[in-house]
């Protein structure tokens, strides 16, 4: 062994690994060979027919056999059975009906279940629904169905009726000023809910107030249904916004504002502080890193003191 150890020219720790190795595989294959040893041979089940029993004796074990934990696909198709077709009301016939029609008994029984249970056919492919019919059932059946009367019609269900403590028709007589109003007035108005009046609060105060209807589009969710819908019980007072003063806020304090970006308020700053104080607003589009749009949406928020 020390010559093999030698001649591959084996360090010490790979002789030691070369070793271990060596005894783990020894290791298995004993244990292996003890584990065929030990082990019973388990008896192999065996059936023995005769030709004097016939077909009968096979076919009686293969139905003891049959296993009822699968799907009732029916021991007997229905190609195997006297089918007899004829118009039919899957509403009003009876099992002995659909035994006729060739269905299993557990596809008779589903249906039943069902129309006890106040189930209804309203049209013909509602036949289909049923998951113990299978397509090429619904299909050889389908020429044959005949749903007649009130049966094919759908129930028509109550509308839901609002309380008008919750909502009222958006007439007149309801007046919104927008500025100063709650969520609780707002969920009056058709189309605003709890999340709508939300929104709306929380934008309106972020904006410092609304200068005009239009900015309502602004909120994520209201659409311009909406708004067409409500903008008629809606009025402004455009004394209460709420107005910055631009020569005073730093950018941190302008980028709070919705409509202005950290970008646009430190260019905002930048230019104040290298020309100094804004007289006017004319005064402040001469800085022409700020667009016009910006500037025509900003300028009803600002005063310059």
């Amino acid at each position: 062994m020390a010559k093999f150890f030698k001649y591959f020219q084996f360090t010490t720790v790979e002789r030691n690994g070369f070793i271990l190795l060596s005894l783990l595989v020894l290791f298995v294959n004993v244990t292996l060979f003890l584990f065929r040893s030990f082990k019973s041979e388990e008896p192999i089940e065996h059936r023995l027919y005769t030709l004097e029993e016939n077909n009968t004796k096979i076919e009686n074990d293969k139905e003891s056999e049959f296993d009822f934990s699968k799907p009732d696909y029916s021991r007997r198709s229905a190609a195997s059975r006297t089918i007899h077709y004829f118009k039919f009301n899957p509403n009003t016939i009876g099992p002995e009906e659909w035994e006729r029609l060739g269905l299993s008994a557990k596809q008779i029984k589903v249906i039943q279940n069902y129309i006890s249970k106040g189930g209804k056919f309203y049209k013909k492919e509602d036949l289909k629904k049923i998951y113990s019919i299978y397509e090429k059932d619904y299909d050889r059946l389908y020429p044959y169905i005949v749903i007649e009367g009130k049966a094919n019609e759908y129930p028509k269900f109550p509308e839901r009726t609002i309380p008008k403590t919750d909502k009222i028709a958006n007439d007149k007589v309801l007046v919104v000023e927008l500025n100063s109003t709650d969520t609780t007035q707002l969920k009056r108005l058709k189309g605003i809910g709890i999340v709508l009046s939300a929104r709306i609060i929380k934008f309106r105060d972020a904006l410092g107030g609304f200068h005009q209807l239009e900015q309502l589009k602004e909120v994520y969710g209201l659409n311009e249904e909406t708004f067409d819908l409500i903008k008629g019980n809606l009025k402004l007072s455009n004394a209460q916004v709420r107005k910055l003063d631009v020569n005073n806020l730093n950018a941190e304090e302008l980028a709070k504002h919705p409509y202005i970006s950290k970008k646009q308020a430190q260019v905002i700053v930048n230019f104040r502080n290298e020309h100094g104080p804004f007289r006017d607003f004319d005064n402040l589009t001469q800085n022409k890193a700020l667009d016009k749009d910006f500037l025509r949406k900003i300028e009803p928020y600002l005063e310059f003191k």
